[in-house]
C-alpha cells in the first residue's frame, strides 16, 4: 500500500502546491493590516514576484534531482577530501 510518505515526489508537489494557494492569501492579508499611507498594492506585487521566484526555483532543484544529479553529488560526496594548504 503507497502512502504519502512513501511517495516523496508525491509528498514535495503537495507541499509545493499547498505554498503556492496560502501564500497569496497570506500576502493580501499581510497588505490590508499595513498602516495607512504604505503602497499596499507594492507589497502585493513585489511579494507575488518573488514567491513565483521561488516557487521556479523549488521546481527547478527538484527537476535536477530527479534528473540524475543526486547520483553525481553523492559520488562527489563519498570521494576522499584532499587538502590543498601546506
Amino acid at each position: 500500500m503507497k502512502t504519502v510518505m512513501n511517495e516523496h515526489s508525491s509528498f514535495f508537489y503537495r507541499a509545493l502546491a499547498a505554498v503556492a494557494m496560502i501564500a497569496p492569501i497570506a500576502l493580501v492579508f499581510a497588505a490590508g493590516t499595513l498602516p495607512e499611507g504604505l503602497e499596499r498594492g507594492d507589497l502585493i506585487v513585489y511579494g507575488h514576484g518573488v514567491l513565483l521566484a521561488g516557487l521556479a526555483t523549488a521546481l527547478a532543484l527538484r527537476a535536477a534531482y530527479t534528473l540524475g544529479f543526486s547520483k553525481a553529488f553523492k559520488i562527489a560526496v563519498s570521494e576522499p577530501k584532499h587538502s590543498a594548504t601546506a
